[in-house]
Protein backbone atom coordinates (compact mmCIF):
# COMPACT_ATOMS: atom_id res chain seq x y z
CA UNK A 1 0.00 0.00 0.00
CA UNK A 2 1.30 3.48 -0.91
CA UNK A 3 0.71 6.98 0.67
CA UNK A 4 -1.66 7.88 -2.14
CA UNK A 5 -3.86 4.56 -1.61
CA UNK A 6 -4.13 5.63 2.49
CA UNK A 7 -5.41 9.46 0.62
CA UNK A 8 -7.61 7.96 -1.51
CA UNK A 9 -9.20 6.02 1.73
CA UNK A 10 -9.44 8.91 3.98
CA UNK A 11 -10.77 11.61 1.50
CA UNK A 12 -7.87 14.21 0.53
CA UNK A 13 -9.18 16.97 3.30
CA UNK A 14 -6.67 19.02 3.75
CA UNK A 15 -7.30 21.72 6.67
CA UNK A 16 -5.06 25.27 6.84
CA UNK A 17 -4.76 28.24 8.02
CA UNK A 18 -3.03 31.55 7.06
CA UNK A 19 0.42 32.46 8.37
CA UNK A 20 -0.89 35.63 9.93
CA UNK A 21 -3.76 34.27 11.88
CA UNK A 22 -3.25 34.04 15.89
CA UNK A 23 -1.96 30.82 17.38
CA UNK A 24 -5.86 31.29 19.16
CA UNK A 25 -7.09 31.10 16.08
CA UNK A 26 -4.65 28.35 15.05
CA UNK A 27 -5.70 26.10 18.13
CA UNK A 28 -9.77 26.93 17.83
CA UNK A 29 -9.52 25.42 14.07
CA UNK A 30 -7.56 22.13 15.39
CA UNK A 31 -9.85 22.20 18.49
CA UNK A 32 -13.14 22.01 15.92
CA UNK A 33 -11.69 20.12 12.91
CA UNK A 34 -10.19 17.23 15.95
CA UNK A 35 -7.20 17.10 14.23
CA UNK A 36 -3.29 17.90 15.40
CA UNK A 37 -1.66 19.47 12.41
CA UNK A 38 -2.30 22.21 10.27
CA UNK A 39 -0.81 23.54 6.83
CA UNK A 40 0.25 27.30 6.89
CA UNK A 41 -0.47 29.00 3.74
CA UNK A 42 0.42 32.68 2.60
CA UNK A 43 -2.12 35.32 1.16
CA UNK A 44 -1.47 34.18 -1.88
CA UNK A 45 -2.04 30.37 -0.95
CA UNK A 46 1.31 28.69 -1.08
CA UNK A 47 2.27 26.47 1.71
CA UNK A 48 4.55 28.16 3.78
CA UNK A 49 5.18 25.99 6.75
CA UNK A 50 3.12 23.78 9.20
CA UNK A 51 2.15 23.67 12.17
CA UNK A 52 1.35 20.83 14.80
CA UNK A 53 -0.18 21.22 18.77
CA UNK A 54 3.05 20.03 19.87
CA UNK A 55 4.13 23.14 18.18
CA UNK A 56 2.05 25.27 20.34
CA UNK A 57 2.37 23.58 23.43
CA UNK A 58 6.38 23.71 22.90
CA UNK A 59 6.34 26.96 21.43
CA UNK A 60 3.82 28.67 22.33
CA UNK A 61 2.44 27.73 26.12
CA UNK A 62 5.11 26.61 27.24
CA UNK A 63 6.88 30.21 26.47
CA UNK A 64 4.60 31.55 27.75
CA UNK A 65 3.74 33.60 24.63
CA UNK A 66 0.15 34.69 24.81
CA UNK A 67 -1.68 33.35 21.95
CA UNK A 68 -4.00 35.96 21.12
CA UNK A 69 -0.48 37.83 20.04
CA UNK A 70 1.35 35.60 18.20
CA UNK A 71 0.97 34.69 15.26
CA UNK A 72 1.30 31.67 13.58
CA UNK A 73 4.47 32.05 11.28
CA UNK A 74 6.48 32.89 14.77
CA UNK A 75 5.50 29.04 15.67
CA UNK A 76 5.91 27.06 12.86
CA UNK A 77 7.72 24.45 11.11
CA UNK A 78 8.93 26.33 7.87
CA UNK A 79 8.58 25.10 4.55
CA UNK A 80 12.08 24.60 4.05
CA UNK A 81 12.47 22.34 7.02
CA UNK A 82 8.94 20.12 6.77
CA UNK A 83 9.30 16.26 6.65
CA UNK A 84 7.51 15.19 3.66
CA UNK A 85 6.72 12.19 1.59
CA UNK A 86 5.51 11.42 -1.61
CA UNK A 87 2.16 9.90 -2.85
CA UNK A 88 4.39 6.80 -3.96
CA UNK A 89 5.74 5.90 -0.90
CA UNK A 90 5.02 2.77 0.45
CA UNK A 91 3.29 2.38 4.16
CA UNK A 92 6.24 0.94 5.69
CA UNK A 93 8.42 3.77 4.77
CA UNK A 94 5.87 6.28 6.02
CA UNK A 95 5.91 4.12 9.24
CA UNK A 96 9.76 4.48 9.63
CA UNK A 97 10.14 8.00 8.83
CA UNK A 98 7.16 8.66 11.00
CA UNK A 99 9.15 6.75 14.28
CA UNK A 100 12.68 8.21 13.47
CA UNK A 101 11.65 11.47 13.32
CA UNK A 102 9.34 11.27 16.26
CA UNK A 103 6.26 13.01 14.70
CA UNK A 104 2.60 12.12 13.68
CA UNK A 105 1.83 13.37 10.70
CA UNK A 106 3.45 13.75 7.32
CA UNK A 107 2.26 16.20 4.36
CA UNK A 108 2.18 13.97 1.03
CA UNK A 109 3.72 15.67 -1.76
CA UNK A 110 3.14 14.54 -5.91
CA UNK A 111 5.96 16.60 -7.09
CA UNK A 112 5.41 20.27 -5.72
CA UNK A 113 1.74 19.52 -5.40
CA UNK A 114 0.58 19.10 -1.61
CA UNK A 115 -2.10 16.22 -2.14
CA UNK A 116 -3.05 15.72 1.75
CA UNK A 117 -1.67 14.82 5.09
CA UNK A 118 -1.27 11.32 6.91
CA UNK A 119 -1.04 10.90 10.16
CA UNK A 120 0.32 7.94 12.43
CA UNK A 121 -3.44 7.08 13.25
CA UNK A 122 -3.99 6.91 9.25
CA UNK A 123 -0.93 4.31 8.73
CA UNK A 124 -2.09 1.92 11.69
CA UNK A 125 -5.21 2.04 10.81
CA UNK A 126 -4.30 0.26 7.30
CA UNK A 127 -1.81 -1.89 8.73
CA UNK A 128 -4.44 -3.13 10.48
CA UNK A 129 -6.86 -3.39 8.16
CA UNK A 130 -4.55 -5.43 5.69
CA UNK A 131 -3.80 -7.54 8.29
CA UNK A 132 -7.33 -8.19 9.38
CA UNK A 133 -8.00 -9.04 5.03
CA UNK A 134 -4.99 -11.10 4.91
CA UNK A 135 -6.56 -13.04 8.25
CA UNK A 136 -10.01 -13.40 6.91
CA UNK A 137 -8.46 -14.76 3.31
CA UNK A 138 -6.34 -17.32 5.18
CA UNK A 139 -9.19 -18.27 7.19
CA UNK A 140 -11.69 -19.07 4.26
CA UNK A 141 -9.39 -20.42 2.45
CA UNK A 142 -8.59 -22.97 5.81
CA UNK A 143 -12.29 -23.58 5.94
CA UNK A 144 -11.84 -24.16 2.15
CA UNK A 145 -14.50 -21.33 1.97
CA UNK A 146 -11.79 -19.72 -0.42
CA UNK A 147 -13.52 -18.22 -3.45
CA UNK A 148 -10.26 -18.74 -5.72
Amino acid sequence: MKAKDILQSKGGTIVSVVEDATIFEAATVLTKQKIGFLIVKNISGNVVGVLSERDVVQKCVCLKKESEKTSVRDIMTPKEKILAASEDDDIQSLMNTMTEKKIRHLPIFKGDQLCGIISIGDVIKNMLDAKDHEIKTLSAYVSGNYPG
